[in-house]
């Protein structure tokens, strides 16, 4: 329980400074108000010796630095949480305790009901992923509806647009791919181990938008409607985004992105909102989806 109390605080105290700069006196009132309503407060001080080991804590956990202002006698944090565990750690945090405070007959947030995206077995992979365990599991291919055994040696797990997938070398070619937990059944983590495989994932995947990487990266030059552009200016595409020029009528934009099949879908959505304007191929894509599309209604 003691460790629950600890990074409930931590959590607690990042979440309010955050957003609002506070003395020591607010940080202590709205602390114990949250230790209490949660029946975690009984024999717990929450000291000023207690916040400067706290400090040092958030600062070794989470990378985020506390820094006090003179002259308005408040505590604050001006950063952006750089580490996405830690952000999205952050996030999820903010939301829980808003739904537990919210009036639960009348809810004010309403949350997307989705099927779950096989979080289950990250607990799982993850244990082999770090003792070097080969694990086998039953594969489902949606496109080609392919089902197959595989034994697989896992090097990481990946988030993409909602969707987790599991990077592995597969035994069967000794190729690095990536496998969707959506489509991943019957998982078992076997004794056999496996030497470290050497795979940057981050450098692999840096240029992919979404999970697919088989066509070469190369520049990609958009141009939306000026309402659409304000959406993409606020919620940019890929990391690699870049404003080309922002007018009154247009926004155009660079990525260096792999133009699969992942990006084709997403700007298929946009519709009349966006031009493809390079590179060529990419623009046929485009093209001959619309040509398709036409003749579903001929």
């Amino acid at each position: 329980m003691a460790k629950v109390i600890f990074y409930k605080r931590y959590l607690y105290i990042v979440d309010r400074l955050k957003s609002v700069p506070s003395n020591f006196q607010d940080l202590h009132k709205l602390v114990m108000t949250k230790l209490e309503n949660e029946d975690l407060s009984a024999n717990f001080e929450f000291s000023a010796r207690t916040f400067d080991r706290d400090k040092k804590d958030i600062l070794d956990l989470f990378g985020i630095l506390i820094q006090y202002n003179r002259k308005d006698k408040v505590y604050y944090i001006d950063e952006d949480v750089e580490d996405p565990s830690v952000s999205r750690m952050m996030e999820a945090f903010s939301i829980h305790q808003a739904l537990k405070e919210g009036n639960k007959i009348a809810p004010s947030i309403y949350l997307e009901n989705r099927k779950s995206s096989g979080t289950h077995l990250i607990n799982g992979i993850l244990h082999a992923i770090q003792n070097n365990l080969q694990i086998t599991f039953t594969h489902t291919k949606f496109w080609e509806m392919e089902i197959s055994k595989r034994t697989v040696k896992p090097i990481a797990i990946k988030e993409s647009q909602h969707r987790w997938y599991l990077i592995a070398e597969d035994n069967r070619d000794d190729r690095v791919k990536n496998f969707g937990f959506d489509r991943i059944s019957d998982l078992k983590i076997l004794d056999d181990k496996f030497k470290p495989i050497v795979f940057n994932v981050e450098k692999d995947y840096q240029h992919a938008f979404g999970i697919e990487t088989y066509e070469p990266a190369q520049k990609v030059i958009l141009e939306f409607s000026w309402q659409q552009g304000n959406y993409i200016k606020s919620f940019p595409l890929h990391a690699s985004q870049k404003i080309i020029s922002d007018t009154d009528d247009a926004l155009k934009i660079e990525l260096y992105i792999h133009p699969t099949t992942d990006i084709v879908m997403e700007l298929m959505k946009y519709g009349s909102e966006v031009k493809i304007l390079e590179p060529k191929s990419l623009q046929k894509k485009i093209k001959d989806r619309i040509v398709e599309m036409t003749q579903l209604y001929q």
